[in-house]
């Protein structure tokens, strides 16, 4: 009796710390990742599952070493960067993060958009036009609505944020986690060739064609990128972890990045049963969305449209919440959202700045809304190798994490891990002028 109330007591304490791993985690599936996974099973079938498992290996050695970061230190990452490379190696790194992370924000309420774009297509909003409010004449009420639902969007995440604090926005992103299993749902309904996938998934396939080169590092940079570490290690030292409890932020970790890849496996499966298979072509993530509805029926649409706005919203608040504690930790500003506006102005200007900016670009007609999340991800992917180094040299630091230093077998891997990466980026960059030589 005496085990099994010690068993409950450590789940429930594991339960009360889980959140910063799970929730940065998650937030990796968002509009630009579920683009990326859907255009993957679209134009290579299963070919690419195989991915998943270095990477989901890569996610839960680096965010160890981020929650390690973040407990040991009590400081967040952009801080701990600019004490030990000082201001001249900082800058540039961040300012790419920065930039990489606008382009993700952008990508977000494209995601927004495109869900409100399936709606509308599915009950035909985009055959009626607004007759009755002159100014508005020959404007579809589905892109009437898809306006709206942006606008509205922004100011609801806006609110949400500048007015919470960190318990209530964290209860909030766990509760948000949940509808991810849209997906799931999605690809179950879509009827895959489970034998073919799961053989996809442990034998590896490779091609050198630049799209499929660039595709994978797509995969690899929607699911690891450089923003989630920034926003991780903040979030665990504003949550105030101690060292005792250490084992426990690193199983939400890890628990997290478990989560996040087999909801991204179910999204390939999902489009490489109904796509791939019907070899259709997608030009737009709305085609994707529509294309489930005939082939998966009715409710696969719908859900994927759901999974897509979900999605959306969640990374949309996270994402510029992530740019704030980079550029206010960079330069010595108060952040957390434990603290009110006018007790951390710039960090809440930069989070307002980013969410108006990002959902005015959407707004302006004829985006191309598919390009902008696939190459926000493909972004992160280019910059990740170049930020692991940051990574790596702070968790190898003994005078810093101590006891917890990266050492021996587990340094060599994270090495060697960079070094690939930046080997695909050669290929992304130079594999088209050596395919033609």
């Amino acid at each position: 009796m005496e085990r099994i109330k010690k068993y409950w007591k450590q789940v429930l304490f594991f339960l009360s710390i889980m959140g910063p791993g799970l929730i940065t985690a998650s937030a990796d599936n968002d509009s630009g990742g579920i683009a990326t996974y859907a255009v993957a099973g679209a134009q290579y079938g299963y070919a690419l599952l195989w991915t998943l498992i270095p990477v989901t290996l890569l996610l839960i050695y680096t965010l160890d070493i981020s929650t390690k970061l973040g407990v040991v230190t009590h400081q967040g990452l952009a801080a701990l960067i600019r004490e030990k490379f000082r201001v001249k190696l900082t800058v540039p790194l961040l300012l790419l993060v920065f930039v990489a992370n606008f382009g993700t924000t952008v990508s977000e309420f494209a995601g927004i958009s495109s869900s409100f774009n399936i709606i509308g297509s599915q009950v035909g909003l985009y055959q009626k036009t607004v007759s009755n409010i002159s100014w508005l004449s020959g404007l579809s009420w589905g892109s009437l609505l898809q306006s709206i639902a942006v606008i509205l969007c922004a100011l609801l995440i806006w609110v949400f944020v500048v007015k919470g604090d960190y318990k209530r926005v964290e209860k909030v992103f766990l509760t948000l986690i949940l509808f991810y299993v849209a997906y799931i749902i999605s690809a179950v309904l879509a009827k895959p060739d489970w034998h073919a996938a799961l053989t996809a998934l442990v034998v590896p396939t490779f091609k050198n064609d630049p799209n499929f080169i660039f595709t994978t590092i797509g995969l690899i940079g929607t699911t690891i990128t450089p923003w989630m570490y920034f926003y991780h290690n903040s979030t665990v030292a504003e949550k105030g972890i101690s060292e005792e409890d250490i084992k426990y932020s690193r199983m939400d970790s890890m628990f997290g990045a478990l989560i996040t890849d087999i909801v991204a496996f179910f999204i390939i499966v999902a489009s490489a049963a109904t796509i791939f298979v019907n070899k259709l072509s997608v030009t737009t993530v709305e085609d994707i969305g529509r294309s489930l509805v005939p082939l998966a029926g009715v409710y696969a649409g719908y859900l994927f449209s759901f999974g897509l706005l979900n999605a959306s919203i969640f990374a949309a608040a996270i994402l510029p919440l992530s740019t704030s504690y980079i550029i206010c930790e960079a330069l010595g500003w108060e952040t957390g959202i434990d603290r009110g506006f006018m007790d951390a102005p710039q960090f809440y200007t930069i989070f307002t700045t980013m969410i108006v900016v990002s959902s005015l670009i959407i707004l302006i007609p004829g985006m191309p809304l598919l390009m902008i999340m696939r190459v926000s991800q493909v972004a992160n992917g280019v910059l990740l190798p170049f930020f692991l180094v940051y990574l790596l040299l702070l968790a190898e630091d003994k005078r810093l994490m101590g006891k917890y230093a990266t050492q021996g077998v587990l340094r060599v891997i994270g090495w060697l891990v960079a070094a690939l990466l930046i080997v695909l980026d050669i290929l992304l960059v130079f594999g088209p002028i050596f395919t033609h030589v």
